[in-house]
C-alpha cells in the first residue's frame, strides 16, 4: 500500500464512518453479513472508496474461504495455544490490562456522548468491533467531533499496537492486509479539537 503525500485529506464525517463501518465488519466474529457482503462485492467496493479518499491503494484480499476465515479469526482474535496474538480489546492495547484505565475512559467517553453498549453484546465493551460501532453510531447522528476523537485516541492505540502481530500471524490473507491498510488510515487521523 502506498500514500501520496500530497493527498492528506482532513477525515470528513463520511470517511471516518466508513473506516468505522470496516472495521466493526472486519473485527466482529464472521457472520452471515461479513459473508454476504464479501460474495456481493460490497465489501472490497467499501474498501476502494476508503483507499480513494484517503489517496491509497486498497488491499488486494484474496478469494475468502469461508471456514478458513473463522479458523483464523479465532487463531488471531479469540483463542491459540501460543497464545493470542492480537487481543481484541482496546484497553489492552492501551494498558496492558483488561478493563482498566483506558477502558474505564472509554465508558465514560460513550456515555458522555449518549453511547451504551447494546443488551444483546456478548463481549467486552472495549471490544475493537464494539468501539467501531459506537463510532458509526457518532457519525451517522452527525457527532463528527466525538467519532473523530474515538478513532483517534482509543481505535488507533490498538491498530499501533498490534498491526505487525496482524500481519505475521495471519494466514488466511485477509486479515493481515486489511489490518495493515486500516490501521494506516487510523494513525492518519488528526481530530481539530478534542470532545
Amino acid at each position: 500500500m502506498t500514500r501520496d503525500a500530497t493527498k492528506r485529506p482532513a477525515p470528513s464525517a463520511e470517511l471516518v464512518g466508513l473506516a468505522f463501518q470496516l472495521v466493526a465488519a472486519t473485527y466482529r466474529s464472521p457472520d452471515a453479513g461479513l459473508r454476504d457482503d464479501l460474495h456481493s462485492g460490497a465489501f472490497e467496493a467499501a474498501i476502494a472508496e476508503l483507499a480513494e479518499a484517503a489517496g491509497t491503494t486498497a488491499p488486494v484480499l484474496p478469494k475468502v474461504d469461508w471456514p478458513k476465515l473463522q479458523t483464523t479469526y479465532v487463531a488471531l482474535f479469540v483463542t491459540n495455544a501460543a497464545g493470542v496474538p492480537a487481543p481484541p480489546y482496546v484497553g489492552l492495547a492501551l494498558d496492558g490490562e483488561l478493563l482498566g484505565p483506558s477502558a474505564e475512559a472509554l465508558k465514560r467517553f460513550l456515555a458522555h456522548h449518549g453511547v451504551e453498549t447494546a443488551a444483546g453484546w456478548h463481549d467486552l465493551p472495549d471490544h475493537v468491533a464494539a468501539v467501531a460501532e459506537a463510532g458509526v453510531l457518532l457519525a451517522d447522528a452527525g457527532r463528527d467531533d466525538a467519532a473523530c476523537v474515538l478513532l483517534e485516541r482509543f481505535l488507533s492505540p490498538w491498530f499501533q499496537r498490534y498491526a505487525s502481530e496482524v500481519v505475521a500471524a495471519d494466514d488466511s490473507g485477509f486479515y493481515g492486509p486489511l489490518t495493515e491498510f486500516l490501521g494506516s488510515f487510523t494513525s492518519e487521523v488528526e481530530c481539530e479539537a478534542a470532545a
